[in-house]
């Protein structure tokens, strides 16, 4: 509301987002499930920081009010039928703003707690160095968590993530 009233300065396209979102809250054919948009972005945030000194001190991911933003809009968002409104995500965020880190939570949470059975996700860019970007992160969370290693039964293996109860 703040950006759709201008007390918060955006750029055209954060402002177009957060219009499309409160006119969204509106449709009859989509609705707003607050508990899976907050499940996801708590999800996100009992994982730990995997670089510098955040990740030295122990601490949290901690996502600030645009990223959670882009978390709710994916994740809260249903069709009538149940099914999450949007499949596919584009986002352009500039250098040093968390993006990989953000990212590999997200697959994460897809991964493991987004209740799909046998659930894939993969990590892809242009060529393999980036796309260890994304999956590193993840790998190493997982391995600093042990509650979530055991709760979801995840095995680490050198190149990838998998849960022996669903393969």
């Amino acid at each position: 509301e703040g950006v759709d009233n201008g007390s918060i300065i955006a750029g055209k396209y954060v402002k177009l987002a957060c219009r499309r979102f409160l006119d969204d809250l509106k449709r009859e054919d989509i609705w707003f499930d607050e508990t899976a948009a907050q499940r996801e972005c708590n999800f996100i945030e009992t994982l730990p920081h995997v670089k510098g000194k955040w990740a030295a001190r122990g601490e949290r991911l901690k996502l600030e009010p645009w990223q959670s933003f882009i978390e709710c809009n994916l994740f809260g968002f249903k069709r009538t039928n149940g099914l999450r409104r949007f499949r596919e995500s584009y986002e352009e965020v500039a250098r040093k703003n968390a993006k990989s880190t953000r990212l590999a939570g997200r697959a994460l949470y897809m991964f493991c707690a987004d209740g799909e059975f046998g659930a894939e996700v993969y990590s892809g860019a242009t060529n393999e160095r980036q796309a260890w970007e994304v999956f590193r992160p993840m790998h190493q969370m997982v391995k600093r968590t042990p509650l979530l290693k055991r709760r979801y039964d995840i095995e680490t293996p050198v190149k990838s993530l998998y849960i022996l109860s669903n393969g």
